[in-house]
């Protein structure tokens, strides 16, 4: 029987631009899904570098190694899982149809070829929109090409892998395009010509603005960049008593602005007012003399800028850094304002803080086995407590039902059970807190699940070992965790 080639969209003239491909949950335009896939995530990120893999991977230390293709670009990862279907049949057809538009073989390996399980799932890992492929990377193919565009190449790669009788597709695809020039301009009035009328925003320039603060009237984007559910750091002011940054997870944004002819006290007064009349606190700020020396004010405003560094735009500095309370969580907004001779330059960071979404990766025995094996460890969030409290909850019964399932399955494995908390309250009761609610893990899985008691040992540490920071509400999920310890004796 012969393979049929998925169908493949025609390439425009020119590439799809990042504001158009704004939803996280579609296809890419080049390459439509196999027929039945469900895309369980993808990402987007604006102009960001990639490696990806032209070899099987070296799995024998960390961090892994493989020969790199280096690329810089819009980047778009997706992963697909698509039921009752070999590797190699989705292998075959995603080969065909990159074949047939055109993509130049690269580097390829199937089964065997990909080295031994442990080098498949790491060079699936190497590519994977969620960091792990889990448990799909047996069956494994790997394929990557490039093409040619009008813009610039377009590298794509995909690896395939196979659990049960399910397939998951792991796709790269980066649209590549020159760094972009002129990163140090010389002022219009310090040419000796006179400055040119500002020309009316398009509607492609305001699509790329953060939609909740539009950028100061005349202002142009040096740079920008919007990540999906990304940690970022941001600093107080060098005034402030406050010297540890605050660590947020969210949804960001991130934009340098330039502006001619104009003061940067006028450029922080409009802000100001813009963010006070939206009803925002400033938790940290500063004008001027307050913001430090100049290596100081150079230094806050490195850490918005998107390139790391604010070039000549350091002078005569204003710092903000706002908070306004949603539904929806915390949006913080930071600013730093510096000027160099006609020019303002504008480093803005936006941050619209959520939870850490539970329930995306069903916890089973092959999951926790494999996380012990690599780390030494499991984490486990699906055991629940209400709030001060040691019982466990229902809901968590699924989760002490695969932690059953491992030490069944592997009669030798001995654990500890260790309890952790947040860092909200008291030190020492936190810890004490940590300890019951393992003694209860403990308890619950010797008695409802006959688990031998001298194979488990529990412990607490409060909110002494974190996994996340405890200032965002993101940070203090991860920290509020059981985590299985893997024991020698």
């Amino acid at each position: 029987m012969s393979l049929r080639p998925l169908p493949l969209l025609a390439f425009a003239a020119t590439l799809i631009s990042p504001s158009l491909y704004a939803s996280y949950d579609q296809d890419h335009p080049l390459f439509a899904a196999y027929p039945g896939a469900d895309l369980e995530q993808a990402k987007m990120y604006d102009y960001e570098k990639y490696a990806f893999p032209v070899s099987i991977v070296d799995a024998s230390k960390e961090p892994y190694t493989f020969t790199r293709l280096d690329a810089v670009g819009d980047l778009y990862l997706h992963n697909y899982e698509i039921e009752n279907v070999s590797s190699l049949k989705v292998s075959e057809n995603y080969i065909a149809a990159a074949k047939q538009a055109g993509f130049k073989h690269l580097f390829s390996c199937a089964l065997e070829a990909c080295g031994d399980e442990a080098q498949a799932a790491a060079l699936g890992t190497a590519i994977a929109v969620r960091g792990d492929v889990y448990n799909h990377y047996r069956k494994p193919y790997y394929w990557i090409g490039e093409k040619e565009s009008p813009k610039g190449k377009i590298v794509v790669s995909w690896f395939f892998g196979s659990y049960e009788d399910s397939v998951s597709v792991q796709q790269v695809i980066l649209e590549a395009e020159p760094l972009e020039a002129g990163l140090i301009k010389v002022d219009a009035a310090y040419a000796g010509s006179t400055a040119e009328p500002v020309a009316p925003l398009s509607a492609d320039d305001k699509a790329e603005d953060n939609p909740m603060l539009p950028r100061y009237p005349g202002a142009k984007i040096y740079n920008h960049k919007k990540i999906d559910t990304e940690t970022v750091k941001i600093p107080f002011a060098i005034n402030a008593t406050e010297k540890t940054p605050l660590q947020l997870t969210g949804d960001l944004t991130k934009h340098t602005y330039t502006i001619e002819n104009v003061s940067t006290l006028k450029v922080y007064e409009n802000y100001k007012a813009a963010l006070t009349n939206a009803g925002f606190n400033f938790i940290s700020q500063c004008e001027l003399a307050q913001c430090g020396t100049e290596s100081q004010a150079d230094n806050l405003g490195d850490q918005l800028a998107l390139s790391g560094d604010v070039y000549n735009w350091y002078r005569k500095p204003y710092y903000l850094l706002g908070k306004k309370s949603l539904p929806t969580g915390n949006v913080y907004v930071a600013l730093f304002i510096g000027g160099y001779e006609s020019q303002v330059g504008v480093q803005q960071v936006i941050l619209q803080e959520k939870s850490v979404q539970a329930g995306l990766v069903n916890v089973n025995a092959d999951g926790l086995k494999q996380q012990i094996d690599a780390d030494g460890k499991a984490l486990i969030y699906g055991i629940y407590f209400d709030t001060g409290k040691a019982e466990i909850k229902a809901e968590s019964k699924p989760t002490l039902d695969a932690i059953a399932e491992l030490l069944k399955r592997n009669p030798d494995l001995l654990l500890y059970v260790v309890g952790h908390t947040d860092d909200t309250g008291d030190g020492a009761a936190n810890v004490s807190l940590s300890k019951q609610r393992a003694d209860s893990v403990v308890a619950a899985l010797v008695k409802d699940y006959q688990v031998t008691a001298n194979r488990l040992q529990a412990q607490g540490v409060g909110p002494y070992a974190p996994a996340g920071n405890n200032t965002s509400d993101a940070g203090k999920q991860k920290n509020r965790r059981v985590e299985l310890v893997k024991r020698l004796r």
